[in-house]
Parts: C-alpha cells; sequence; structure tokens
C-alpha cells in the first residue's frame, strides 16, 4: 500500500516540478487515440446510415471541463441541388469550423439574461406582461396578467407560436419580413390558465426578449455580447438577423422537407421545393430569423456551444444565484416530450437513464441542436446539424455511451476524483491533479491494456480486476420479479447489442445499443412492466461473439 501512495506522489511531484520549470508547448486533448477514433466513427454511422443517411451533416463536441476536449464534423454544409431543388451528389463539407442555428438552446442564454436583470433590479420576477406591453391592444384575447417568472417556466398558457398555422401561411407568402414580437403576439392563443401547467412554448421567451428590451433600453444582441459573448471569448456567436455573419465564416445552408407550402409557392411566384429532404437554401430565412429572435435566434459553432454548457453549468457564466436559481426551477413532473422543464433549462433522460444530463435542445426549419451538461463529470455534450430529420438525441446517447468511465473513488461521493492512464498506468487522483498530468499525456479512463504489476500498480480504479479473455455477462437477482440489473464487461472496445428474448425467441426489449469500453464494468437495469412470469434469455452482441444467459422472471 506505502510503494502504490508513493509512486502517485512521485508522478505527481514530477509533474509539478516539471510545469514550474518549463514553458509548456501545449494542451493535450485528453482523450485517448482510440477514444477519439470511436466518437468520430459514431457520427459517421449516423450521417452515412442506410435506413435514414443524414442529407446535410453535422459537427459533434464533448468538452470536460479543464480536462478533456473533442470535436468532430461530417457529411455536407451543403448539398449541391439542381433547378428544382432536386438533390446532387457531392457538396461543400461540413466542418467543425462551419456554423449552424442553434435555435432553442438560445432560451438558455435568455434565462440567464432575464435572472441577471431581476437580480440587479431590472424589473421583478412576479411583474405583469402588461406592465411593458399594452396586451390589450396587441391580442385581447391573450392574459396580460402573466408575469416574467410564468415566462420563465413556462406557465404563461399562451400558445406556441411555431404551430400556428396562419402564421406559418404568413411567412411562407412574405419569406423577408422581419418580424416584431407585437406582431407575432397577433396570432398566439391564450390555451390554458396561467400557472396552471407548465407547457412547452417559445412564445415565453421572445416576450422575455422584448420585455428586457424596453426596460433596458438596450438590445438584446448587446446584452448577450457584453454579457456572455466577449467575457467567454465565444468569438463564433452572434444573435441572427440583428447581427451579420462575421468575415470570412459559413453558416451552413438549411436542409428540410417544405414541400408542404408548395401551393402557397406557387400562388407567389416563389420556387418549389420536391417532396423530400433537400437544401432548401433558395427559401429566405428572414421571417424564420426574426421570429426566433431570444427565443431561438443565435448562431454558432460547436466547440462554443460546448464551452457555453461548461461555462453556465459550471458557474463560470453568471452569479451563482442566478444558476441556483435556474437549477432549483426544473419541475419534477414530466411535459408530454417527458422532459421536465425549468427556467431556460431541460432535465433529459433521453440521453441516459442514469445519470443526470440538464440543458436544451433546438429544433425549428433546417436545423436541429442539443446541448446537455452531466453534473458528476462536469462534463458538456453539443450537437449541431442542418439535417432536420436528424435523431441527435440517440447520437448524443451513443457518444456518452462510448466514452470511458473517468470517475473514480466511489466511497466518497463528495470527492471529485478523475481516473487517468499515464504512461501505461491506471491512476485515480484529484481532478487538480488529473488536469495537470494531461497536459503531459495522461488521458480519461483506464489504460487500454493491463498494467505491469510488478514496476507499478493500479490503485484506486473502480474496474481493476483481471480482464477474463472472454466478455462476461451477470444478471442480479437471478430470479427476479420487477426489476433487473444486468452488468458485462468486454475484452476489447467496439459495439455491443444486448437485448431480452422471451423462451421463444420473440424480442422483448434492446436494453443497450452501443459501444463500449474494454474492460469496463456496464450496468443496466431492465424493469419487467407487465411480463408475465415465465423464461427468459438475455443476449450480448459483442465483436468477440454473441452470449447468452438464463433468466427467470416470478411474480
Amino acid at each position: 500500500m506505502k510503494k502504490k501512495f508513493i509512486t502517485i506522489a512521485k508522478v505527481i511531484q514530477f509533474t509539478v516540478l516539471f510545469c514550474t520549470g518549463i514553458q509548456m508547448a501545449g494542451f493535450a486533448q485528453g482523450f485517448s487515440p482510440t477514444t477519439k477514433a470511436r466518437l468520430q466513427s459514431i457520427i459517421d454511422s449516423f450521417q452515412n446510415d442506410p435506413a435514414n443517411t443524414y442529407v446535410g451533416g453535422m459537427s459533434a463536441a464533448i468538452k470536460v471541463d479543464g480536462l478533456a476536449f473533442w470535436q468532430g464534423a461530417t457529411g455536407y454544409a451543403a448539398r449541391n441541388v439542381d433547378g428544382q431543388n432536386n438533390l446532387l451528389p457531392g457538396g461543400s463539407p461540413f466542418t467543425t469550423s462551419v456554423l449552424s442555428r442553434m435555435y432553442s438552446v438560445t432560451k438558455t442564454f435568455t434565462a440567464a439574461l432575464v435572472l441577471e436583470l431581476a437580480k440587479q433590479g431590472a424589473f421583478r420576477l412576479e411583474d405583469r406582461v402588461s406592465n411593458f406591453l399594452p396586451m390589450n391592444l396587441i391580442n385581447p384575447e391573450l392574459n396580460g396578467a402573466v408575469t416574467i417568472r410564468q415566462l420563465l417556466a413556462h406557465e404563461s398558457g399562451y400558445s406556441e407560436y411555431t404551430d400556428e398555422m396562419q402564421l406559418q401561411i404568413a411567412v411562407a407568402f412574405q419569406p423577408t419580413h422581419s418580424w416584431t414580437v407585437p406582431e407575432i403576439l397577433s396570432f398566439i392563443h391564450q390555451v390554458a390558465i396561467p400557472g396552471a401547467e407548465r407547457r412547452y412554448s417559445s412564445t415565453n421567451y421572445i416576450l422575455l426578449g422584448a420585455i428586457v428590451e424596453i426596460t433596458t433600453r438596450k438590445s438584446v444582441e448587446q446584452h448577450f455580447r457584453q454579457r456572455f459573448f466577449t467575457p467567454l471569448q465565444l468569438r463564433s456567436m452572434f444573435l441572427g438577423e440583428r447581427e451579420p455573419l462575421w468575415n470570412g465564416a459559413t453558416l451552413a445552408s438549411p436542409h428540410d422537407n417544405i414541400s408542404p407550402f408548395n401551393p402557397i409557392f406557387q400562388l407567389t411566384g416563389q420556387p418549389t421545393f420536391p417532396d423530400a429532404y433537400t437544401n432548401i437554401s433558395a427559401f429566405p430565412f428572414t421571417s424564420i430569423v426574426s421570429l426566433a429572435f431570444t427565443g431561438g435566434g443565435i448562431v454558432t459553432n460547436v466547440a462554443d456551444m460546448a464551452e457555453w454548457g461548461n461555462a453556465l453549468y459550471g458557474g463560470r457564466a453568471t452569479s451563482h444565484s442566478v444558476l441556483h436559481t435556474m437549477l432549483n426551477s426544473i419541475s419534477s413532473t414530466p411535459d408530454e416530450d417527458g422532459d421536465f422543464l425549468g427556467y431556460g433549462i431541460i432535465r433529459s433522460t433521453k440521453i441516459s437513464s442514469t445519470d443526470v444530463f440538464i440543458g436544451h435542445d433546438g429544433n425549428g426549419p433546417g436545423y436541429r441542436s442539443v446541448m446537455f451538461y452531466q453534473p458528476d463529470k462536469k462534463m458538456t455534450i453539443a450537437i449541431l446539424t442542418n439535417y432536420h430529420g436528424a435523431k441527435l438525441y440517440d447520437v448524443a446517447k451513443a457518444l456518452y455511451e462510448s466514452l470511458p468511465d473517468f470517475t473514480c473513488d466511489y466511497r466518497n461521493k463528495k470527492d471529485d476524483k478523475i481516473q487517468v492512464c499515464f504512461n501505461g498506468h491506471s491512476l485515480c487522483l484529484p481532478r487538480p491533479a488529473a488536469t495537470l498530468i494531461i497536459r503531459f499525456g495522461a488521458y480519461l479512463g483506464g489504460c487500454d491494456r493491463r498494467p505491469d504489476t510488478r514496476s507499478e500498480e493500479v490503485i484506486n480504479v473502480k474496474n481493476n480486476k483481471f480482464i477474463p479473455e472472454k466478455p462476461t455477462i451477470t444478471a442480479y437477482p437471478n430470479p427476479f420479479n420487477d426489476r433487473i440489473t444486468l452488468t458485462f464487461k468486454l475484452t476489447k472496445p467496439g459495439k455491443v447489442n444486448l437485448a431480452i428474448y422471451d423462451i421463444n425467441g420473440k424480442l422483448i426489449a434492446t436494453v443497450y445499443n452501443g459501444f463500449a469500453e474494454k474492460g469496463i464494468l456496464q450496468k443496466v437495469d431492465f424493469t419487467t412492466a407487465k411480463l408475465p412470469a415465465g423464461i427468459y434469455f438475455s443476449r450480448l452482441q459483442t465483436p468477440d461473439g454473441v452470449f447468452q444467459q438464463k433468466l427467470t422472471l416470478v411474480r
């Protein structure tokens, strides 16, 4: 035991002395070459999936605050089209520097801004909308007693403006019109009593933007730039339609299917579109982006969006009290989409059913995005795409499941310990020490090979047992009644599929489908719901073959 601690002490001492003695040459990226290659292969597999080939492309980034960063891109920033908007082969590549529309991830900025201004006394969260806008004149149907707090919480009862068909038709007729908030409100309906329920509506957040500008007499883009973009060095970000595309930047072209509006386009003489996903750059986006405003107008590259996630939820972007308010605003009841709504924040179970993820997604014509933060790992996963048919939560889930487990020392949850591989040895270190040693070539997660225990032992690592020659799969308890936990460990990294079948070979459920790390114990819980008692089988398909285990369900 003494030898173990002396070894770690020497490593840390050497690193500190080395750091103070010379100027550091650069910052290692913190992920192993194997992990980075696997992450890239995941986004490529979604891009090239025969069942749903991405017409456009995407960029993705994973940033573990202070420790590691990876970004990758795949597909097309703009597909070639002919004169009738039909897709042609090829196009310009989607790179990590390409900008895209984050859409509703913008709400994370708006909520933080509104809470900061309220803290500074610009207004109170209990102030009514009618204090700032003449709602009785704009739209008498709308309840002017809705408060700023209810707007933040999606409790206004105002309809979602993007769902208003008459507004959609108006945009199709006038795609170059720049919309104001009062104009948008004239199309809105009161669909619920204020405060009665949380129902997601972007109408709430464009109203918040209007209130900010009325009370401060300063544009929201100025607020965003002065409070967030510039201090956090988010150099790629700007608010669409309010600020221009910066010199040298490339904005990904939108890819979508807007053929339902062809009858309107024919009346107005606009170009029509095929009944398929295509490059819709021929359709002006002035109206769409002006409608998005503080509910979805920010443009960014993927690295800056990942940095924003870490800065906001890591406490660097705003005050502790503002972040505390945002985090504690999350509802304990999911909405109709299964999301837990808060003030510009969503807690989602779509990336992991066990690990907490907070953030937001974006979804609008031609583009999608996700930006979610995992608090225990202090890590943000960010994805941008210019293909509206993309399933980004599936991408995010696959990326997350492919990462090595880099937290350790599970005996004390308060300890922030990080597992790294350095010179072939797995180490469990305090986060500051891990940050330091990563600068000299260490990477997150345990080493891919079993270390030479004759020279140094693996210490304080969750999964430090000898890896058997064949993958293992276990089930506990077995027999079981309402819930069973399946665990497995691989001898080589790769894609795995774990599914439950009944005794007749009928598929009951796929409980894991993605990449898994070598030698890392994977744990999956399965709830039996209304399954009848009987014999079932878990089937694990791995790069080394297929492995099964008999399961007995009792009632």
